[in-house]
């Protein structure tokens, strides 16, 4: 190799070397703190005619967990920011079933959605006769009366009681998100008025039929929505809160049926790096490993793997005074104290 070229290698080999030893020379200040420093910018100004509420639920600070932002002993550490992976759905309309309950998820808000509902309905025969933007609640007249409707239905004939569809359209469990869910109605004759909506499942294989045609349509029609200022308006209901003392959380008020609050923590559990040995429905129990990847490697460098998982914690769903409320309980002290908030957290912030 000729002599200069080799030169100009040790060279560049020397300049690598001495780079990560620059920073501690201050030739490159650390400057990752200069930000508390900087002033209080103002607060920001609400226009007339509109109010902080409005907006406040789709753009919510998140809340301080402990005393994590506190300097001690000249340390200073930033939180890490949440991990919202498990907000993140495969299809942007996905229905999802427990019993007899079906609902429809759509990575999008009510006011998008709600024009085209109608639209849809009107496409199947299913004319609406009443429309509550303020309710969310879109009522058709009876479906018996179109021969498109009762097709599209399954009515089969004069013998089958007349029928109206509900459609109601509500703010979803995550933010940013929108459940729709659907409603048969046997009725003696057109009812006069939009119909109370009723929690109760009585055509069950009908509903989840219309929800899935009701994605597939939305899906097909993507790219021509229209826009429902009132509907954007719905009024969102905080659905999941966190029961905190000493600055950690010790468990989840969910205001969701058994099913849904079944159907809901399942879900963001399967989105989240964490060990789900065993689950039983029945008892509202899933059978976790809390210990985290590291813990669970075995091995040296390219023979690392990750150890068989085993059940060292409980997270318990148990019906409350509002509803139900979920709880995490180890089974054995763990490495980590604060594991088990830790893992409340990342529950609560995927499914608010």
């Amino acid at each position: 190799m000729p002599l200069n070229q080799t030169n100009r290698r040790l060279r560049l080999t020397a300049a690598i070397a001495v780079l990560p030893l620059a920073g501690g020379c201050g030739l490159f200040p650390d400057r990752s703190l200069d930000y508390r420093e900087e002033p209080l910018g103002e607060p920001l100004e609400v226009p007339d005619g509109l109010s902080r509420e409005s907006f406040e639920s789709e753009y919510v600070i998140p809340e301080v967990r402990g005393d994590a932002t506190v300097e001690q002993d000249g340390e200073f550490e930033i939180p890490r920011p949440p991990d919202l992976t498990g907000q993140i759905m495969e299809n942007n309309y996905q229905v999802s079933r427990s019993g007899d309950l079906s609902w429809l998820i759509i990575n999008d808000v009510p006011g998008r959605v709600w024009p085209a509902i109608s639209d849809f309905l009107n496409d199947r025969g299913a004319e609406v006769a009443f429309g509550d933007p303020r309710a969310g609640v879109q009522q058709t007249g009876v479906l018996n009366r179109s021969a498109r409707a009762r097709e599209w239905i399954g009515i089969g004939g004069e013998q089958e009681r007349p029928l109206v569809l509900q459609v109601r359209v509500a703010h979803g469990v995550q933010s940013r998100s929108t459940e729709v869910q659907a409603r048969l109605r046997a009725v003696e004759s057109s009812p006069g008025e939009r119909l109370e909506w009723r929690e109760d499942v009585e055509y069950a294989g009908r509903e989840q039929r219309v929800l899935k045609d009701l994605a597939d349509y939305l899906e097909a029609n993507a790219d021509t929505k229209t826009y429902s200022r009132v509907a954007l308006d719905l009024p969102r209901d905080e659905r999941v809160s966190r029961e905190r003392e000493g600055g950690e959380t010790q468990s989840l008020e969910l205001d969701l049926a058994f099913d849904r609050s079944w159907a809901e923590v399942d879900q963001v559990l399967d989105s989240m790096e964490l060990a789900v040995v065993d689950r039983n429905r029945s008892d509202g129990v899933w059978y976790l490993d809390l210990r985290t990847e590291e813990q669970r490697s075995r091995g040296w460098w390219l023979w690392r793997y990750q150890a068989e998982a085993e059940i060292n914690a409980e997270l318990r769903l148990q019906q409350s005074t509002g509803g139900y409320r979920l709880s995490l309980e180890p089974r054995e002290p763990l490495e980590q104290t604060g594991r088990p908030a830790e893992v409340l957290d990342s529950l609560y912030e995927s499914l608010r």
